[in-house]
């Protein structure tokens, strides 16, 4: 019931959106989009299946977490239409305000987790909606959370390797990054890497700033099963091959051995 009524809300915007867009570029973007809400589902199905935690749940909510991992990006086609016109919506919190409107996704565990799925998980800990609620349902929503936030990482991981030459332009862009060539990384980013922290989007100013921040999103999966998935697609050896165009040899080397590690570990 959930899932049907999630595709059919997704369905329902990507076709009204891209009607609604005029720019040819945009609206290859969110057919790319479609597809990774699809990718998206497929992985977070993978951990619905695998991963202990969810062994207890039954066949009804499992159809309730593969809609809220579907609809992750509901709003992402009107955040490129907007973009269009000059202006930037935050696409998590535009589809969370979306959700709550349709009866069966308004609910903190669907709202939160699409509100904060792109964010710094400390800003889904700093939430009011978050904070007012019983420890016992914090804990249910801090877990659906990080099976949309995993799942959508494994997708991105997924695409970016088995796609890199024709998905390099839209996370490679030359435009958003002050000095896009240069091979230094900053302290300030290093450092982030080096606690085993997301890279913050404010230290990122070049393309070897950005790979590391996308090599980054590896110490914020959650489930062991996302470690698997990552050692059984060879996602850091591909990664390494991708992004070694934008290192100095001497810093990939380095960053690879310590996300190897700290994957190793995960596993052990």
């Amino acid at each position: 019931m959930y899932l049907e009524k999630a595709k059919e809300i997704l369905e329902r915007e990507y076709k009204q959106r891209r009607a609604e867009n005029k720019n040819e570029s945009l609206i290859e973007i969110m057919d790319e989009k479609i597809l990774h809400s699809y990718q998206v589902l497929g992985a977070g199905k993978y951990l619905l299946k695998h991963e202990p935690y969810f062994a207890k749940c039954s066949a009804e909510e499992k159809d309730f977490l593969q809609a809220v991992v579907l609809l992750h990006d509901v709003a992402r086609f009107y955040e490129f239409l907007a973009l269009g016109h000059g202006e930037k919506i935050d696409h998590g919190v535009y589809g969370a305000e979306m959700l709550a409107k349709i009866p069966e996704f308004n609910k903190m565990e669907a709202l939160l987790s699409v509100r904060h799925h792109g964010h710094l998980i400390e800003m889904l800990y700093a939430d009011k909606d978050y904070q007012n609620l019983p420890l016992k349902e914090q804990k249910k929503v801090e877990r659906i959370a990080f099976l949309v936030r995993d799942a959508d990482k494994l997708a991105n991981f997924y695409l970016l390797v088995s796609k890199f030459k024709e998905m390099s332009p839209l996370f490679f862009a030359e435009r958003v990054f002050q000095t896009p060539y240069e091979k230094t990384i900053s302290k300030e980013a290093h450092m982030d890497f080096e606690k085993q922290y997301t890279v913050q989007m404010k230290y990122i100013t070049n393309f070897a700033e950005r790979a590391l921040g996308f090599l980054s999103w590896i110490f914020d999966l959650n489930y062991k099963y996302s470690f698997v998935f990552i050692q059984k697609t060879h996602i850091v050896e591909k990664l390494e091959k991708c992004f070694s165009i934008y290192w100095l040899k001497e810093d990939g080397d380095k960053y690879i051995a310590e996300i190897s590690q700290f994957i190793a570990q995960k596993l052990s």
